[in-house]
């Protein structure tokens, strides 16, 4: 593992924090070049892009707070010290969300559109940031019978060999991309490819969780994960069918 990938001057560098930045650069980057097919401008992109990260960044740190609150209510500082790691994906997108609707709303961009802009981006941004997880040794799953990688990994700080879960989770993500680039061209509804990646990252993450290093808190068999992403998914499907609905009825 490389938490730390070099020093400048005395400062070091975390290998978290870079790759996190890395993840937000290629996902705007890639968002730009998208907006002319969605009939929106780049300058709107990057209003809404600054504020998604800086919600994200916010939402996924404070949820990732709130659930560790044990450790951080002793230890107040270290909530701040985000490019160390510590971010959930669920407070991320609520905080992007938070942060971006309202501002989209108040310009009158076309929110739906904006959604499925973003939507593929989200995905792929989301694998470079695992890469981040994997170096800084964080994120990882529970101690397993395989010694050799991609099946085991020995982390230096835990015990026994771990699942590599956050390799799994960059390339189960880079395949839900691969998926929405193919859906896009089939798309119903204007919203409907970033609803297809909530429920996608649902379904993926559910079985993701039996490998990673999480307690089965929900009736003995179920993460408190599994059960965010029971729920998202169902919460999901049900809009996607109510607006499906909505616009055949137009159509």
């Amino acid at each position: 593992m490389y938490p730390i990938l070099f020093h400048f001057i005395r400062f070091p560098i975390y290998s978290y924090g870079v790759m996190l930045g890395l993840a937000f650069l290629v996902g705007v980057l890639w968002a730009l070049r998208r907006a002319p097919r969605y009939g929106i401008t780049r300058d709107s992109v990057l209003e809404v892009a600054s504020l998604c990260v800086i919600g994200a960044i916010v939402g996924s740190r404070l949820a990732y707070v709130l659930i560790h609150w044990d450790y951080y209510r002793e230890n107040l500082w270290q909530a701040f010290a985000i490019r160390e790691g510590g971010l959930t994906f669920y407070g991320g997108i609520a905080g992007a969300i938070l942060m971006a609707v309202p501002y989209i709303i108040r310009r009158k961009y076309p929110l739906p559109r904006f959604f499925d802009l973003f939507a593929p981006p989200l995905a792929l941004g989301y694998a470079i940031a695992r890469v981040g997880c994997f170096l800084n040794g964080c994120c990882y799953g529970r101690v397993c019978v395989y010694s050799s990688f991609p099946l085991g990994v020995k982390f230096p700080h835990l015990y026994g060999f771990r699942y590599p879960t956050q390799i799994y989770s960059l390339g189960y993500s880079l395949i839900i991309c691969a998926i929405l680039l193919s859906l896009e061209r089939t798309r119903r509804f204007p919203g409907e490819l970033f609803l297809d990646y909530l429920w996608l990252y649902g379904v993926a993450r559910f079985f993701m969780e039996y490998f990673r290093d999480e307690a089965f808190v929900v009736g003995g068999f179920l993460t408190l994960g599994q059960l965010a992403c029971v729920l998202l998914i169902a919460f999901v499907l049900i809009v996607k069918n109510m607006l499906r609905r909505t616009y055949e009825v137009r159509a």
